[in-house]
């Protein structure tokens, strides 16, 4: 983190704290209580944000060696992200050319061969097929050639990996990350070490997960007995990337560096980054230093389920058994956080909003990262017309 960035945030701070203020939208929001239940305004999310991409899906540190391979999904397109011979990041479509099966799970460096466990059709780290075992020469005149794992669009810029599960054009990362590149490049991703995932599927609509991590003014109600006594609920900082965004909470212990000198200022451990990469990745750069990699995917034809899946990275390889309970008591503690705290509030509110009683959400001006993605939302939407989807756009009033 460059020390510009630092000192900017907790100067913004401070100058906060001693208005007694936060940083705040020009206006109140108002969203239909319709955007998280409408099945046809699904499918739109489903293909214009998420098929249709560019996406994050992953760290650099996923791929940390060459041959290294990691297998997520998006948007119901089963990837493998695979680091070649030649250092470049690829994504292909998890499915065997022969009748569909996946060649790869979890994560991993390949030995040998991407093996298909249905007929054994093998395929190389550039997604290349090398064999047909036992064929009998049953596919003789098949174009091996073409026959190779079905590439997707992929691009590594600034320590994350993007790709557009649907296929399509190649991806500009200058276009896709704009000036968060020059942010995200600041805190060297690719240099992190993968610890664990968990993952679970929610009721809830999977914009009720990111709003969760935008913004700090439920810690002090829903979060009590946990990051409520540690955590500040104001000032908050925020700051938009283009689609994408950057929040700052602070942890109470910042308010110590007041009466220090201001070379000795420091961010962490004292606040938290929290990237909203749009449209369903939060990056969270904890107090600790670990990197959180958040991912909230819907559900097709079911706007009121979401996958939730989490990637711990420590700034550090794990080499003891001191740190891995360090660690792992970090993750224990995150997971109480959101999965007991965060998701089950959002699928009350998901159950309430499928009621139908209640017509509208609102966003207060103390709220601008979830103003801003809501926002953003509904101006990436289109309908079949190509008019902007007009159950998003609700005035401000």
């Amino acid at each position: 983190m460059k020390r510009e960035l630092e000192l900017s945030l907790l100067h913004r701070f401070f100058a906060a704290h001693e208005a007694k203020t936060t940083d705040l939208a020009d206006e109140i929001y108002h969203a239909p209580a319709s955007g998280y239940t409408d099945p046809e305004l699904s499918r739109l999310e489903w293909e214009q944000l998420f098929r249709a991409g560019p996406v994050v899906v992953g760290l650099s540190a996923d791929l940390p060696d060459l041959s290294s391979y990691l297998t997520t999904d998006v948007a119901g397109v089963p990837l493998l992200l695979v680091r070649g011979e030649d250092g470049a990041a690829r994504c292909f479509v998890n499915a065997c050319r022969h009748r569909g099966a996946r060649v790869a799970e979890e994560r991993g460096t390949l030995r040998r061969a991407f093996k298909c466990p249905y007929h054994a059709w093998c395929y190389d780290v550039h997604g290349t097929l090398m064999g047909q075992p036992l064929s009998q020469g049953g596919f003789a005149g098949l174009d091996n050639d073409a026959s190779g794992l079905v590439e997707l669009p992929c691009v590594e810029s600034s320590g994350v990996l993007l790709a557009r599960p649907g296929g399509g054009e190649p991806i500009r990362a200058d276009e896709a990350l704009g000036d968060m590149a020059g942010e995200l490049a600041q805190h060297g991703l690719a240099d992190y070490h993968h610890f664990t995932d968990v993952e679970g599927t929610w009721d809830l609509n999977w914009k009720l997960g990111v709003d969760g991590f935008l913004e700090a003014y439920h810690a002090f109600a829903l979060h009590r007995d946990t990051i409520g006594q540690d955590f500040l609920t104001t000032p908050a900082l925020f700051d938009p990337f283009g689609q994408h965004g950057r929040f700052a909470p602070f942890r109470r212990t910042v308010l110590g560096l007041r009466d220090r000198p201001e070379e000795e200022w420091t961010f962490f451990p004292h606040g938290v980054l929290v990237y909203s990469l749009f449209p369903h990745v939060v990056l969270m750069i904890a107090a600790t230093g670990h990197a959180e990699f958040w991912e909230f995917l819907p559900v097709p034809d079911q706007p009121h389920r979401a996958r939730v899946r989490v990637r711990f990275f420590t700034p550090t390889e794990v080499t003891s058994d001191k740190q891995q309970t360090f660690w792992q008591r970090n993750v224990e503690f995150i997971t109480r956080v959101v999965i007991e705290e965060d998701l089950p509030q959002a699928a009350v509110i998901q159950a309430n909003l499928a009621s139908g009683m209640l017509p509208e959400v609102v966003f207060g001006r103390n709220e601008p990262a979830l103003i801003h993605f809501e926002r953003t939302v509904a101006e990436r939407l289109r309908s079949e017309s190509g008019a902007p989807v007009a159950l998003r756009q609700v005035a401000s009033r």
